[in-house]
């Protein structure tokens, strides 16, 4: 075994167990370039099956299951809000000064001011 495949072995290991803590969807496949998935040979890594797939680079992988975010990209990019301008407004009169007596903030009760309270 080459020095790549134990580390993509140790990776796709471990990024199946974060897997199973993380999601309540079982892994369904893990997913390697046409590539690796050659290269290695591999059919299944902990029961779980390995099988090639587009636009995978090589040296990467993705655990595909129900829950999955194959795809997001798209539809990510379809709504994109896009950056813009927005105008800004200038005040009419003067702008109230905030004494230190009272806050916007303050409360209209008759106690004393709590000194750890926001």
């Amino acid at each position: 075994m080459s020095s790549l495949e134990a580390k993509m072995l140790e990776n796709i290991v471990k990024a199946l167990a974060h897997h199973d803590q993380t999601c309540p969807m079982p892994a369904q496949a893990i997913l390697l370039s046409s590539f690796d998935h050659e290269r290695f040979g591999w059919d299944e890594v902990k029961g779980v099956p390995v099988q090639a797939a587009d636009g995978i680079q090589p040296e990467r992988f993705r655990i595909q299951c129900e829950g999955s975010a194959a795809g997001i990209e798209d539809a990510v990019e379809e709504f994109a809000i896009t950056p813009r301008e927005l105008p800004v407004e200038v005040p009419v009169g003067p702008v109230p000064a905030i004494t230190p007596a009272r806050t916007p903030f303050a409360d209209d009760f008759d106690d004393p001011p709590d000194p750890y309270r926001w």
